[in-house]
């Protein structure tokens, strides 16, 4: 009876803090259930559908040129005059298709090259948090991580940015290392560096290096045996950068002439932009770094896990307000210091807050999966009327099919939602996991259900096979006009041609690939040449015409 008493004194929550009780579950099990979780929720959506323009155009392209040109050094999409994307994401994914081709489309074999980034991140997370908070938050970090409201789509696309990932915790973890390890996080840095340079360009690697710079007013990080370590570190970052400017010049002078000369900062800032950004991109972690702050306020300038993540944060939002591009996945890296500070908050979050954050997880993926089945439902049956063409307009006319399989899937990891919601007991940690797997649930039963219809109304595979025919290998000369960049790019992925975009270019081009609205007439410059072909997709407002030359 008396250890009945004392169990009962041990697991409950007397201080209403909610805080965990102490393990049921081994830690291994827990592991396992976690990576488990995280592969789910990194591979479902990374195959089985085409390149989605415009978000994986450009990327696909750059693919294409390492295959088809064997270009290592500065592959360019077709739409590029000059190498946009540094090579590392595009050559990964080249050598995945080497491998996976036999089975798999290129586009899904280069996409499966994500695991292995998702995976160094969520490693070098789970190693960052250990360092900076001690054992047994590293696991929670990387559910923040992967419950992040920002990172779900933009994780399953083929864009460079996801390279940049470990990079940026490689870098971060290198930082809080140096204090205990420093010849150890000195390769760890230049690893990370070199990373960030060769995937994502000038700005991932001036913001570690201009966070580096500002440690060294703490005096964690004041003395010589720190820059001592950042020589070391760009010594060894140097040795496999250098080498490629190198060649980059020595082979392409003048598209690294373009290169050089870009502009990497606009006087036009994005400040509110990616500000508003933040507010939803990086939820759940958000409310919880927010309440670590306050709580630890008096602590910000003198503890090196506060000082190291909100400067690499503060600098990193400065940069990318200056600059010239406009895009929210420009926030991802915000999402690794983000996670690692959130952790703080697991064991000292209150009652109300711990259980305001479950039930907001249970509202929000609850409605968003409501409405998943609900438009599934009345696509499929074409009931009610009003609804369904609405549906059917924003699907690209696309006729939903029955699927056994898939329908299984999503009522499977639907119902295993409500299960969790009922049975689990709300808990820090089991707030966190329920974000975790409300996003995992939400995301799955979008591409179970609505998959194909999305995949419908962003592919160009359909029209561009279809105009492919009309493309002999002899007529690799086409002219292009008024097509945007990501179809330049989608043409190049499927006819392996890259198009002109100067019909007053000195070639003398035999055909020509032309975009217009209904009803404009073909150029004057084209007047003369016969239509071969016209074709456009379902719900597009301009069409594609192929012209040749008398």
């Amino acid at each position: 009876m008396y250890y009945k008493s004392m169990k009962f004194d041990l697991e409950h929550d007397w201080q209403g803090n909610m805080s965990t009780p102490r393990k049921n579950l081994g830690v291994k099990t827990k592991l396992n259930l976690f990576i488990i979780l995280a592969f789910i929720w990194s591979f479902v959506g990374l195959i089985g559908h085409d390149p989605w323009a415009p978000q994986e155009s450009n990327t696909i392209s750059q693919i294409v040129s390492i295959i088809q040109e064997s270009d290592f050094i500065v592959p360019k999409a077709a739409s590029n005059d000059f190498i946009q994307n540094q090579p590392l994401y595009s050559l990964v994914a080249s050598s995945s298709i080497k491998v996976f081709s036999p089975f798999l489309a290129h586009h899904d074999a280069a996409r499966l090259t994500n695991l292995i980034w998702i995976s160094i991140t969520l490693l070098i997370i789970g190693m960052a948090t250990r360092e900076l908070w001690g054992l047994g938050f590293g696991r929670s970090a990387g559910l923040i991580f992967i419950a992040s409201v920002g990172l779900i789509l933009n994780v399953h696309t083929l864009t460079p940015e996801i390279a940049t990932m470990p990079g940026y915790a490689l870098s971060l973890y290198a930082l809080s290392l140096y204090i205990r390890r420093p010849f150890r996080a000195s390769f760890l840095l230049g690893a990370g560096l070199t990373i960030l340079f060769m995937s994502g360009g000038f700005i991932p690697l001036l913001s570690i290096l201009f966070t580096s710079l500002f440690l060294y007013v703490f005096k964690d990080w004041q003395n010589k045996r720190y820059l001592t370590f950042l020589a070391l570190s760009l010594m060894l970052s140097f040795t496999f950068i250098f080498p490629w400017l190198i060649l980059f010049r020595k082979f392409h002078l003048d598209e690294f002439i373009l290169w050089y000369q870009q502009d990497i900062f606009s006087i036009k800032t994005n400040f509110l932009y990616n500000l508003e950004g933040i507010s939803w991109f990086t939820w759940p972690a958000l409310p919880l770094v927010s309440w670590v702050l306050i709580r630890n306020f008096k602590k910000i300038l003198s503890e090196k896990k506060f000082i190291l993540l909100l400067g690499f944060s503060f600098i990193y939002y400065a940069l990318i307000s200056f600059s010239p591009r406009q895009d929210q996945i420009n926030l991802i890296p915000l999402l690794i210091p983000f996670s690692i500070l959130a952790v703080g908050a697991i064991d000292n979050l209150n009652r109300g807050m711990s259980s305001s954050l479950n039930w907001l997880s249970v509202f929000i993926f609850s409605f968003f999966t409501l409405i998943i089945w609900i438009g599934w439902c009345v696509s499929l049956l074409s009931f009610p009327e009003g609804l369904y063409d609405r549906l059917y307009d924003a699907s690209g006319n696309y006729d939903f099919n029955f699927s056994f399989f898939k329908f299984l899937v999503a009522f499977l990891i639907t119902g295993y939602w409500v299960f969790s919601i009922i049975t689990s007991k709300i808990t820090n940690r089991s707030m966190v996991t329920n974000w975790a797997i409300g996003i995992t649930m939400v995301w799955i039963t979008f591409i179970c259900l609505w998959g194909d219809a999305v995949n419908n109304r962003k592919s160009y595979k359909i029209v561009f096979e279809e105009l492919k025919i009309h493309v002999t290998q002899s007529s690799s000369c086409i002219y292009s006009q008024n097509l945007t960049s990501s179809q330049i790019d989608m043409f190049h992925y499927y006819s392996k041609i890259k198009l002109i975009k100067s019909i007053d270019s000195a070639l003398d081009c035999q055909l020509a690939l032309i975009s217009l609205k209904s009803g404009s007439e073909t150029p004057s410059e084209l007047k003369d040449w016969r239509e071969i072909w016209t074709g456009k997709r379902i719900k597009d407002k301009n069409y594609f015409v192929l012209l040749g030359k008398n």
